[in-house]
């Protein structure tokens, strides 16, 4: 029949410990892995999307400004795109005066103004080469070359096609002839005039003139000052009011300087000429503008809406998070990751400490309760073979047997089980009594050397019907603090061992002595038996000091209640190997 082996229940302790602690761990951990990684990733999302939100407000904010710049250029009279104007509402007569945008953009994110003829030719309000002193003076070199920079870049693809007719001219002296019956009429509508938001507008011949031929006015308001006389009349080329058709500002994106830059353009269409105005937006204002309203963020304008927030068409504004930002998202969604692993480390260590307190308990329960067992198992053999003697000697007094002759002999076996009987009692009480904590003695001074004579007398024929033989060193005259139940017990314990374990030794002396050492009496039983090792063990309840199948039964509850007795007397107990074999057993008392 094959017998399998027992597993201890600590080993199954241990394997659902270990599965449940490193399942609830795996899983903890996989979950709060994946809340940091979420959270590494909306740390490291924040700064972009704070940028886009700021892209968002930029572009709103930019909106409105160029709504609010074509909404004043709307209504802004076309006339004040060149250098000289006739302005009907300000003056009248034959007179002109600088444009207000003569010394330059109005609006700081303006560049410039610019106007085109149909032959090409580009004009700036700031610069009038016919009339040089009238040019703004102040950045004349810069003005000039943003009028050239229109001509090469924007002349060919902005310049309107000629009107028939040919270009209006100033005249001086006494008007023309009505037109007759086949004169060719005015046009009142025109391809512009048909777009939504186009302007037409009704003006008088002589302010039209005036406006179509400003530099030929100003020369002649030159002269009519330095000679004083009656001014000509500006005469008008039409019959009645002049229409002039303007249409909406509209956005566009032309090469400008070698880079992609926005314009606003809008036509106009007069009689016998069609102009092109508009304004260059100032790049490096617009990068100066967004600069100082981003913060820390870098917002970049480009010609393309699909990169970014649109603001115009084909134009979109994009917003990077700084570096630095970026850097302390990196470093936050690090120290996120830090932190938990801290903390699962933690609770790793928390967890294992805590199944090895678990673990420990189940061991030492399990331990105890084989020591139980085991303890019981020899309890049940250290009182049957006393109980035993008891009954095979009680019987055969009561019934008469064996020899009259040993009848005294055989109540003195029948006191010596008696004896042995009683020490296994006492040690189970003292053992029953220290587990509860109620081990108490009555340490008093009194005659331990009597005490011990008194012991070796009692114990001497037990020893020596057993085969041993007892030596006794002690002066009767000894005095100590001591229990005198807990002497006993602790010497009757140590000399019960030495007579059991010295069995198998050719020399079965046992010896009990006591001397004094300075303050201290020491109390020695030795033996001559192989001896036992020194062990931190040996004094530990359940503990045998050898052990094979032919050690003497015990309960191993002798020595280690013995030295709790002696300790509760304020002395200790101790083992000393002897020299040439055995062992010796050393109780030290307090002497009085």
């Amino acid at each position: 029949m094959i017998r399998f082996a027992k597993i201890p229940r600590a080993l199954y302790a241990a394997a659902l410990l270990t599965l449940l602690v490193a399942s609830l761990l795996v899983g903890w951990f996989v979950s709060g892995w994946r809340d940091v990684r979420m959270r590494q990733a909306e740390i490291r999302r924040a700064p972009y999307a704070a940028a886009d939100q700021r892209a968002v407000e930029l572009a709103r904010d930019l909106r409105a400004e160029f709504e609010r710049l074509i909404a004043r250029e709307v209504s802004r009279p076309y006339f004040h795109y060149q250098n000289l104007m006739h302005d009907p509402q300000t003056s009248a007569g034959v007179n002109v005066s600088r444009s207000p945008l003569a010394t330059g953009p109005e609006d700081h994110l303006v560049l410039g103004y610019f106007q085109l003829d149909a032959k090409g030719r580009a004009t700036t309000p700031t610069v009038n080469d016919e009339v040089p002193e009238l040019s703004e003076s102040r950045h004349l070199s810069d003005n000039r070359a943003f009028r050239n920079q229109v001509a090469r870049d924007l002349s060919r693809q902005l310049a309107p096609a000629e009107s028939p007719g040919g270009q209006l001219a100033a005249r001086t002296g006494p008007p023309p002839r009505a037109a007759g019956p086949r004169a060719r009429p005015q046009p009142e509508t025109s391809a512009i005039s048909q777009q939504p938001g186009a302007q037409v507008i009704q003006m008088d011949p002589r302010v039209y003139v005036q406006n179509a031929n400003p530099n030929a006015v100003y020369s002649q308001q030159t002269q009519m000052q330095n000679a004083p006389a009656k001014p000509p009349a500006v005469a008008p080329v039409t019959p009645g009011p002049v229409t002039i058709t303007i249409s909406p500002l509209e956005w566009r994106t032309m090469p400008f300087a070698d880079a992609p830059t926005l314009l606003a353009v809008r036509h106009v269409e007069a009689p016998h000429n069609s102009l092109t105005q508009g304004f260059v937006m100032d790049r490096g204002a617009l990068t100066k503008w967004l600069a100082t309203r981003s913060g820390d963020m870098l917002a970049e304008l480009r010609p393309d809406d699909s990169l970014g927030v649109p603001v115009a068409p084909h134009w979109g504004l994009s917003v990077r998070p700084n570096p630095a930002s970026l850097t302390k998202a990196a470093q936050d969604a690090s120290a996120v990751a830090s932190a938990f692993l801290i903390r699962f480390v933690g609770v790793v260590g928390i967890s294992i400490l805590t199944a090895a307190f678990v673990l420990l308990f189940v061991t030492r329960a399990e331990k105890l309760a084989r020591e139980r067992s085991q303890f019981a198992a020899a309890a049940a053999h250290e009182l049957r073979t006393p109980l035993a003697g008891l009954q095979l000697y009680s019987d055969m007094l009561a019934e008469g047997l064996g020899d009259p002759a040993k009848t005294r002999d055989y109540a003195h076996r029948m006191s010596e089980d008696s004896a042995r009987l009683g020490r296994v009692v006492s040690n189970i009480l003292g053992f029953s009594q220290l587990e509860r904590g109620s081990l108490d003695v009555e340490v008093k001074p009194g005659p331990l050397g009597e005490v011990l004579c008194e012991l070796a007398a009692t114990a001497r024929p037990a020893l020596e019907r057993a085969g041993a033989t007892l030596e006794l060193d002690v002066a009767r005259e000894l005095r100590a603090q001591f229990d005198r139940d807990a002497v006993t017990r602790i010497v009757g314990n140590l000399l019960d061992n030495a007579e059991k374990y010295a069995r198998r030794a050719t020399d079965r002396t046992i010896r009990l002595a006591a001397v004094e050492r300075g303050d201290v009496i020491e109390i020695t039983v030795a033996d001559r038996g192989p001896g036992i090792p020194d062990s931190a063990k040996l004094f530990d309840f359940f503990s045998r000091g050898v052990s094979g199948g032919d050690t003497p039964a015990g309960l191993g509850l002798g020595l280690a209640l013995s030295r709790s007795l002696a300790r509760a007397m304020r002395g200790n107990l101790e083992h000393r190997a002897r020299d040439g074999g055995g062992s010796a057993f050393v109780l030290q008392l307090r002497r009085s």
